[in-house]
């Protein structure tokens, strides 16, 4: 099943010369966990604003499980799709256990307070982001790879089905990535899906198990990592040569710059 689906999609920023998205189409299924590569100002966090429901299409169409987008109430995207922006708030006074609790929003009625489900979830949450020891730290207080596990946390405990993260691993240090794309992985697994924004082209191989490079607001690439990280392919779009070899142990593939000194 499509947990999502993008068909032509176009748009276009007030007051831009052209578009940010030029009619791209992709899905993420059932199992996937899919990223969206390419070099600055080439659309991605448009993309993933347009993935989730902040941003409506100026042309095409935006399906959550097969129901367009545009026909979907706030909350009832927000029960089948969880978004973390590029830059979440730094200057809450909200805590960490606080923050998680966000999450459940969707879950709640419209005067409701949390329940016992509500903080199991959110306490789950923060534990497999290995952040439940920043329980009741104020956000403000909290380093940026503290900050951006509590956030994850956040949505992680909305429970929606699509996951959609732009630069997740901004901040964290390697133990922190790695424990991220296996909880990912874990959710695939068991029929989630996510759509990852991503600058680092090595965690993309290992995290990801399909690619879409975009350029310009187009896909230029997409297809297993091993297909799209090739020099002919990365090159040209980013504008300087890379290397792109296997590594050793697990075959996917490891991408470097070519710098002489």
């Amino acid at each position: 099943m499509n947990l999502l689906a993008l068909r032509e999609v176009r748009y276009l920023h007030p007051a831009a010369s052209r578009e940010a998205v030029a009619g791209v189409s992709m899905a993420v299924s059932s199992g996937e966990v899919v990223g969206v590569i390419g070099p600055n100002a080439a659309g991605k966090s448009t993309l993933a604003r347009l993935a989730c429901g902040l941003l409506a299409p100026v042309r095409g169409e935006v399906s959550l499980q097969g129901d367009l987008m545009a026909k979907l109430s706030r909350r009832e995207r927000a029960r089948r799709v969880a978004f973390l922006p590029q830059h979440p708030p730094h200057d809450l006074s909200f805590t960490a256990r606080e923050v998680a609790l966000m999450g459940r929003a969707p879950h709640l009625g419209l005067w409701s307070l949390e329940g016992p489900r509500d903080l199991e979830r959110a306490t789950a949450a923060l534990s497999e982001l290995d952040a439940l020891e920043l329980a009741d730290r104020p956000v403000s207080q909290l380093s940026g790879g503290e900050r951006q596990r509590v956030f994850l946390a956040r949505a992680f405990a909305q429970e929606a089905a699509l996951l959609v993260l732009d630069e997740p691993t901004a901040a964290l240090d390697l133990s922190h990535q790695v424990l991220l794309v296996h909880a990912l992985r874990q959710r695939a697994r068991k029929g989630g899906g996510a759509l990852l924004v991503l600058h680092d082209l090595v965690l993309a191989a290992a995290a990801c198990d399909r690619l879409a490079l975009l350029h310009g607001g187009q896909v230029i690439a997409e297809g297993a990592p091993a297909d799209v990280l090739r020099p002919a392919v990365l090159s040209p779009v980013y504008g300087t040569d890379v290397e792109v070899v296997p590594h050793p142990g697990t075959g996917q593939p490891l991408v470097a710059p070519r710098i002489t000194r």
